[in-house]
């Protein structure tokens, strides 16, 4: 089978630019046919004279374009997303350096059991929160050194494990699982945990999970390191347009509605909520209220009157 002429079919779908940056990278080699799994199948393209699958970088660019909308959202919305990957290949050495670049949650060392459904992870994450504040305060300098021993060793371990997770607030909205065929367990616990969790994974064609077990999957090369930093690049391109999109939310929310508009909507409220125009009545003095008071006559006695009347007609009737 003609190698080049496979390239040629792939790259059918993608501008030359991409298309050369893929294939520079070797995104598209799979496993070798010894270990492919039938379930992958959908995203293979052909096989080489070599005995490698090809995956077609067609579907590869259609996922990772999925992929980044959907991480763009979800980072827009200000949601947790964590990342995944801990072998020790090329996985975790890709992870790590991205983590530390961009500031990801991430676990590259090892998955604890029960991370996402054992509140006790999210109890040992704020003990690592307190040991390295007792650290920076230079506490940990005050107490005894065989207590000190102790917690620098716990300190070390924690940082090991959950060291990636020290920042995340609240709980996780996604996880990008890279290479689920190694991390099983990471895989199965998220499975258990799908219906408050969008699970997404980077998988090559040895992956034993069904695609549509996942929320989406992104078929590549899962064993070169220039594979997933080009994949981990147009990610973080997408997840960057993300924050900017939360960083101009919390602007407009702390800045509220400008005076502009402000003025504009006391004008159209007095305008629709018009009242008959009063004019004010003149405020007076002291001084004048005394005079007016001074000058006003006094009511005449109409009883007195009245009985003066009665009077004169009672003598004149006489």
């Amino acid at each position: 089978m003609n190698l080049t002429l496979e390239k040629e079919n792939i790259f059918q779908e993608l501008d030359g630019e991409k298309a050369k940056l893929f294939l520079e990278a070797g995104i598209h080699y799979g496993q070798p046919t010894s270990k492919r799994s039938p379930k992958m199948d959908e995203f293979v393209f052909g096989v080489s004279q070599t005995g490698m699958q090809l995956i077609d970088l067609n579907l590869t660019w259609q996922k990772i374009q999925e992929v980044g909308l959907v991480l763009q959202k979800l980072i827009s919305e200000d949601k947790n997303i964590v990342f995944v990957g801990t072998n020790e290949r090329a996985v975790s050495t890709v992870l790590q350096e991205y983590s530390e670049k961009y500031d990801l949650h991430n676990i590259t060392s090892r998955w604890l059991g029960g991370t996402l459904t054992n509140p006790v992870t999210r109890n040992r994450i704020n003990y690592l929160r307190e040991l390295e504040s007792m650290e920076t305060t230079g506490l940990m300098e005050s107490i005894p050194a065989k207590e000190k021993s102790f917690l620098s060793k716990k300190l070390k371990k924690l940082r090991k494990n959950l060291g990636g997770l020290k920042k995340i607030k609240g709980a996780m909205h996604a996880i990008v699982i890279i290479d689920p065929v190694h991390d099983i367990n990471a895989t199965l616990e998220a499975f258990k945990k799908s219906r408050n969790l969008t699970i997404i994974a980077i998988a090559d064609t040895n992956c034993s999970f069904s695609p549509s077990a996942f929320d989406l999957i992104i078929p590549c090369n899962t064993s070169s390191l220039r594979s997933l930093r080009l994949v981990m690049d147009e990610l973080i391109g997408f997840m960057e347009k993300g924050k900017q999109a939360q960083a101009q939310k919390q602007s407009s929310i702390t800045q509220g509605p400008s005076r502009r508009n402000l003025a504009a909507g006391t004008n159209n409220n007095s305008n629709n909520n018009k009242a008959p125009f009063r004019k004010p009545a003149p405020i007076k003095t002291e001084q004048e209220t005394n005079q007016d008071s001074k000058a006003e006559p006094k009511p005449a006695n109409n009883s007195g009157n009245k009985e003066e009347k009665a009077i004169q007609t009672n003598s004149e009737n006489k």
